[in-house]
């Protein structure tokens, strides 16, 4: 692993400077044994030698790094003058041969079987308790799965460590294998604790384990509350840009991706958007085939292969004599789990008592590759269900959602995501602009997360009016949210006489509204008493105009405000729907529509457009424009 980050960190150190000159319930359920289940790849695999000796051959020492940067520095700097001639070979080959040496000991045979003999370090519920796992490892060991939010909630409800246990899987096999493993292992802790059930947290890649595990073990009733965050129920991007052998990094994505995952200011994305970064495709592109190479027959990478490509890639990837125990696994997975997600998951819930609760980020593509809706790294049909518009673009007004879902309306009010036809149609929540492993980092997600773990008090949606279907993230990297008054979370009707602004930041400057603007309704905001919202305070800012008296119709409203971080002005978009009245007739032959976000620069020819985006600028002239109109009506509204 470190030879890996030692590469990259040298091509970082070479790059940058080149990159910089280019330019400037009840608390109750608490009582019940807390199973961890982490994301792909978080377990640490060792390898069983044949003398009985055990080799960690997963999660490795990253210490020593400075010596590998400087092996591989003069290599990569002659690979990276040969990027010029767009040529990316000599890196490529440099980091695809230290991915195949990194792995060499983890990789599996035609079958899908493990070449060598390989199991996590941790596989009993006496060796995976948090209090032994401290006892052992230390107090903040990174086999404590998720600790730095879990300890805050465990805490208040007080849970000790001794009734929380990390569940380590060979990630490697696919979601059945890990399913059956889990069974064992909550059947050990139950036995460890004396208790009859467990809660269940978990993320990603684990999201996945633990909806296969209650699509095939749930009948046993031995969960009480099962979370699943993020969860790559049907697939990831990751998997498709591998299979697909397709690549594309969205370098603006990314960004936006490391800035909430690193708590950064949203809005310093802007310096960046005409850096030139096709470098890093050519790079990705190279070492596809030998990624392949080591992970191609992990169960696994197949599972994480979406419904619509997979019979394509299987054939594309895999034979059917030399592949078969693979091949007959993974077709397990596709056609039975993943086709009964629905039927399964509700069964569950319906008759077996498990309270199933599905978090996910909407309304993002994907960091590369698959353009999709998601959140950033799983597309939101993939760890939902639900039917979504393509990326870029909304449902019609008047749309109609799929299924009738007994009168209850389920379209995001973004209008990209109809959720009537997820797994769980009560019972996912959605969160738009919240990246995938950010759930934690967003106030509302966590408490929600909380909540539902912990307690019996979010039963579904509409148990509990704290935590509404649909909701903006309120990520610290927004600065703010909004919200109006007297509508639910993301929709406004004739009860609405005001926006009210919350300022999410976790920084110490307080946030001043410039200018609010509205595309879709004629209203008029008074910002006379706007300004100066500190970090976890909201303002009330009422505003003037009949709401039109339609539903099911889409609004866009911007917030441009100053701050106090590494840029001081910065703006936000939301989308919000209308429901005050009749809904306008639902076109089924344009079912969607392109997402429009009208700006003052909406109506510049075509080609200026791309050349000022090209320049990095358009974004950064339509917030100035918003400024100027926001002093100007000030001004106005003083008078």
């Amino acid at each position: 692993m470190k030879k890996v980050l030692s590469v990259v960190l040298a091509v970082v150190l070479l790059v940058t400077p080149c990159v910089i000159a280019v330019r400037g319930a009840t608390d109750d359920a608490a009582q019940y044994p807390l199973v961890v289940v982490p994301g792909y790849s978080a377990s640490t695999l060792v390898r069983v030698n044949n003398d009985g000796s055990e080799e960690q051959v997963w999660m490795l020492n990253l210490g020593g790094i400075g010596g590998d940067i400087l092996e591989y520095i003069v290599p990569i700097a002659r690979g990276i003058g040969e990027l010029t001639f767009r040529n990316a070979d000599r890196l490529s080959t440099i980091i695809g041969n230290e991915i195949i040496d990194l792995t060499k000991d983890i990789v599996c045979n035609p079958d899908g079987t493990s070449k060598y003999n390989i199991k996590p370090l941790l596989e009993t519920a006496e060796e995976s308790c948090w209090a032994n796992i401290r006892k052992e490892y230390g107090e903040d060991s990174k086999y404590c799965f998720f600790d730095y939010v879990l300890n805050d909630m465990i805490a208040s409800y007080d849970v000790p460590d001794s009734n929380v246990f990390s569940f380590m899987c060979d990630f490697r096999m696919g979601a059945v294998d890990c399913a059956e493993h889990l069974d064992a292992f909550i059947d050990d802790v139950l036995e460890y604790t004396g208790s009859e059930k467990v809660n269940i947290v978990s993320e990603s890649h684990g999201g996945q384990v633990v909806a296969t595990y209650l699509s095939l073990f749930g009948e046993k009733q031995k969960v009480h509350n099962a979370v699943l965050n993020v969860p790559a129920l049907c697939g990831a991007s990751l998997a498709y840009d591998l299979l697909t052998q397709e690549a594309n990094l969205d370098e603006l994505e990314l960004l936006y991706f490391v800035e909430f995952a690193e708590l950064l200011e949203e809005d310093i994305h802007w310096l960046f958007e005409a850096e030139n970064l096709e470098f890093v495709d050519w790079i990705i592109q190279g070492i596809l085939l030998p990624i392949f190479k080591v992970v191609g027959y992990w169960g696994s990478i197949w599972d994480f292969c979406p419904p619509e490509i997979y019979e394509e890639m299987k054939e594309k990837w895999l034979d059917p004599d030399e592949n078969a125990l693979l091949i007959e696994k993974s077709d397990y997975m596709h056609n039975e789990v993943m086709a009964n997600y629905a039927e399964n998951l509700n069964a569950c819930q319906d008759e077996y008592g498990v309270n199933i609760t599905i978090v996910a980020g909407t309304d993002s593509g994907c960091c590369s590759g698959w353009r999709q809706n998601s959140d950033g790294i799983i597309s939101t049909a993939c760890s939902t269900g639900s039917t979504c518009a393509p990326l870029d673009e909304r449902f019609s007004d008047g749309y109609t959602q799929i299924n009738d879902c007994g009168g209850k309306y389920k379209v995001s009010p973004d209008m990209t995501v109809d959720a009537s036809t997820a797994f769980l149609p009560d019972d996912t929540f959605f969160f738009s602009k919240l990246y995938h492993g950010s759930e934690f980092a967003d106030p509302n997600a966590k408490k929600l997360i909380e909540k539902a773990l912990l307690t019996d008090t979010v039963q579904d949606v509409y148990s509990n009016t704290e935590f509404p279907q649909f909701r903006y993230s309120a990520n610290c990297s927004h600065a703010l949210t909004a919200e109006f008054n007297s509508s639910a979370p993301g929709y406004l009707s004739s009860d609405d006489t005001a926006l009210v602004i919350t300022n999410v930041s976790d920084r110490d400057y307080t946030l001043g509204i410039i200018n609010i603007t509205v595309d879709g309704a004629p209203l008029k905001f008074n910002l006379k008493n706007a300004g100066n919202i500190k970090p976890g305070q909201s303002v009330s800012v009422p505003f003037k105009g009949d709401v039109p008296e339609v539903s099911k119709t889409k609004i866009n409203i911007t917030v441009t405000y100053r701050a106090g971080g590494v840029t001081p002005l910065g703006e936000r978009v939301f989308g919000f729907t209308l429901m005050n009245g009749e809904a306008p007739e639902y076109d089924e032959s344009m079912p969607t529509v392109p997402t429009e976000f009208v700006n003052p620069l909406s109506d510049l020819p075509a080609g200026l457009k791309t050349l000022l985006k090209h320049m990095g600028i358009y974004n950064l002239i339509v917030m100035f424009i918003n400024v100027f109109r926001g002093i100007i009506g000030n001004i106005f509204n003083l008078l």
